[in-house]
């Protein structure tokens, strides 16, 4: 294996396995973080947090690095869903030791988390009780105190209005935010799937959606240069853009808080326009790629988001 760092020591068994196994298949790879990157929706500092150990990855990023190097993504999803499962384990924390009246909250409460690993589990869960109730009138106090206008925001947004945080990715923007950038650029396209798909003659039209961005866009696949792809959502600007060279492009976002807002089109070099239906909450299957013929044999193939 590569020259990795060691994993932080409060990571579950089971987490290691799947950090473990990724770190493997980056390196069978041959990739850098950056080709990675570039091979993937994923930027170069998600999949560094990844593969440390600090970030658990999406399931999309775990089979997107296993069909780089050829593996069979179905027990890579069950390492994932283990993973998962250890991640989002509730913590352990003992109740270290405070002065009388004093509440552990703040770093007292993060050190009692970090320090509890090995205890019976008759004598922690008396004191993550006690731990979560304290952190929890801390959090009330402060927010009562300082003005706390989270309320009504969505789940997994910050500041900024971004949703990644709930994620794991690097998402640049949310919803109307979004509007005319690049999925790829802004991390949107991480957890991207397709809501709606249709052929017209052999271009195959998607929608595709973000959860975490909360914005669609749509794309074309078998296409040829001067075809359009084009998203249409149901109030608000268009956004279009053209194949110049190879066989698929995409367009910019659109917001969108459900993909059932929009639907996705395409007018081809021919004249022949069509568009899906209004998207659905279920995943479709993407297209297959096209065949490689001609001159596009020697060419490379851009990433479609």
């Amino acid at each position: 294996m590569g020259d990795w760092r060691d994993l932080p020591d409060e990571l579950e068994p089971d987490a290691q396995v799947l950090v473990d196994r990724l770190r493997q298949m980056k390196d069978d790879s041959g990739l850098s973080l950056a080709a990675l990157a570039r091979r993937t929706p994923y930027s170069k500092s998600a999949w560094e947090r990844y593969l440390n150990g600090r970030k658990l990855p999406p399931r999309e990023a775990v089979e997107a690095l296993g069909r780089l190097v050829d593996r069979d993504v179905v027990p890579l999803t069950a390492l994932w869903e283990l993973a998962e499962q250890a991640w989002n384990r509730p913590r352990s924390p003992a109740l270290p030791q405070t002065q009388p009246g004093e509440e552990p909250t703040g770093h007292v409460a993060e050190q009692a988390v970090r320090g509890a690993r090995r205890m019976p589990s008759g004598v922690w869960l008396a004191g993550a009780l006690a731990v979560s109730a304290a952190v929890a009138v801390g959090v009330a106090t402060f927010s009562a105190a300082d003005g706390d206008d989270t309320a009504g925001r969505p789940a997994g947004t910050t500041e900024t209005g971004t949703a990644g945080a709930e994620t794991g990715l690097d998402t640049q923007c949310y919803a109307e935010a979004c509007t005319g950038l690049d999925p790829r650029d802004t991390g949107c396209s991480g957890d991207a799937w397709t809501s709606a798909l249709v052929r017209v003659n052999r271009v195959y039209v998607e929608l595709r959606y973000s959860d975490a961005c909360r914005a669609a866009w749509a794309r074309i696949s078998w296409g040829r240069p001067g075809d359009v792809a084009e998203v249409v959502p149901a109030h608000g600007r268009h956004m279009d853009e053209r194949v110049h060279y190879d066989t698929d492009v995409y367009t910019a976002m659109v917001a969108a808080s459900d993909p059932a807002d929009v639907k996705a089109c395409t007018l081809l070099r021919s004249g022949r326009h069509g568009c899906t239906t209004q998207g659905g909450r279920r995943h479709l299957l993407e297209p297959p790629e096209p065949p490689v013929t001609g001159s596009a044999a020697g060419s490379p193939r851009p990433s479609a988001s």
